[in-house]
């Protein structure tokens, strides 16, 4: 059971990972969504005893995954600041101060 629920993790993951890719907000907020009920889901499985080194090969692939997510959005997050930034310059409005940035 503890390996289907990490495989449908890794695969929103990858989901995730692919609308990051493509810039679609539509797809990322949806495989946000899915990839949140996996790991809603993930949380209830226990562990056989005896796949505790399979179980930590597995959660390394998925932290992996979680990095390359990560980056995909600071990326985009620096892409669209950058933008808000030219169109404040473009239009000589350009806010004072630093910008909140979470």
């Amino acid at each position: 059971m503890m390996q289907v629920q990490m495989e449908d993790l890794q695969s929103r993951l990858n989901d995730l990972v692919g609308a990051l890719d493509g810039h679609d907000a539509g797809a990322i907020i949806a495989a946000t969504e899915e990839l949140a009920t996996a790991v809603i889901l993930f949380r209830g499985v226990t562990i056989p005893a005896g796949s505790e080194h399979r179980a930590r090969a597995l959660m390394g692939q998925t932290l992996n995954q979680l990095e390359a997510a990560a980056m995909r959005v600071n990326i985009l997050k620096n892409w669209t600041r950058q933008r808000i930034d030219k169109s404040h310059d473009i239009r000589g409005t350009r806010p004072r101060g630093a910008a909140l940035s979470y």
